[in-house]
């Protein structure tokens, strides 16, 4: 043809403001709380999350409505404190942990979304910090909202100024064992979800591997090797939780072994820095 020919694909422009670096930190932020949470999701990615926060909670608002009754039969009763409340919630923030690091990293890089972010104001580590803060948000909460509930519960029943000043430590106490056990938990399970294909695959390998440890950890204490105590990953959250509260839901594999509490936090931020090491350089080569 001696003519050319345009055509016309309805291409508009961005007419909005251009928020940069920051707007696209934030907008990955934001996604990560949807996948997590499965909103804009099949209903069945969304039930997980739901039943999960619905048992954490359910057991407070149980216990303060025990404590209401008690109260009005001027009745003084001592149910399970904060640190027994962790054994609950606990297991599933591990279980929740080892799903949703899945679900955050594995599909960006088997749908190939990765490379549209390289080509966003975005480096990796902005990529993981978004990730990475958007689980925290959803399993720190999800860890300390029962507490809060159950303090305030508390609180209401016994008098809320007098309670809350005598008390008040439990809120932040709470909030520090909670991420405490983010930190023991989430590192490892995306570092594996950062080389896994599949998110069942990781969740399954994460927890074989936390469990298991735990099992081992034990056996061989037992067996007379000490130093083995601190590979149980899954008891050192617990063992530091209670030295936090100052209070003992039960002995610990590394407090059987001999070692203090300090020891364990060590553990868990040295292990915690190692993944988070492992997993950006994993990421690097995936981008």
């Amino acid at each position: 043809m001696a003519e050319g020919v345009v055509f016309d694909l309805g291409y508009r422009p961005h007419e909005g403001p251009r928020l940069g670096r920051g707007g696209a930190r934030w907008a990955l932020y934001r996604d990560g709380l949807r996948r997590v949470l499965g909103l804009r999701r099949r209903m069945r990615r969304k039930v997980f999350p739901i039943v999960l926060m619905s048992i954490a909670v359910m057991p407070a608002l149980f216990f303060v409505a025990i404590g209401v009754v008690a109260g009005q039969f001027d009745t003084e009763l001592t149910f399970f404190g904060h640190s027994q409340y962790f054994e609950l919630t606990g297991v599933m923030a591990l279980i929740f942990i080892a799903l949703a690091a899945g679900e955050l990293l594995i599909p960006d890089r088997v749908s190939g979304t990765l490379a549209v972010y390289a080509s966003r104001p975005l480096t990796t580590i902005d990529y993981l910090v978004g990730r990475t803060l958007s689980l925290a948000t959803v399993v720190v909460g999800f860890l300390w909202l029962p507490h809060l509930v159950l303090f305030l519960g508390r609180a209401w029943v016994a008098g809320f100024g007098s309670y809350v000043a005598d008390n008040w430590p439990t809120l932040w106490q709470t909030l520090l064992a909670s991420f405490v056990y983010f930190l023991a938990f989430a590192p490892l399970a995306l570092l594996i979800a950062s080389t896994a294909k599949r998110g069942s695959l990781a969740s399954v390998l994460f927890l074989g591997v936390t469990i298991v440890s735990g099992g081992a950890a034990a056996a061989l204490v037992d067996a007379g090797f000490n130093a083995t105590g601190l590979l149980a990953l899954n008891q050192q959250p617990g063992y530091v939780k209670d030295w936090i509260l100052g209070d003992s839901a039960r002995t610990w594999i590394p407090e059987q072994a001999g070692y203090e509490p300090v020891v364990s936090l060590v553990v868990i931020l040295t292990l915690a820095a190692l993944f988070g090491l492992l997993l950006v350089v994993r990421q690097k080569k995936a981008s």
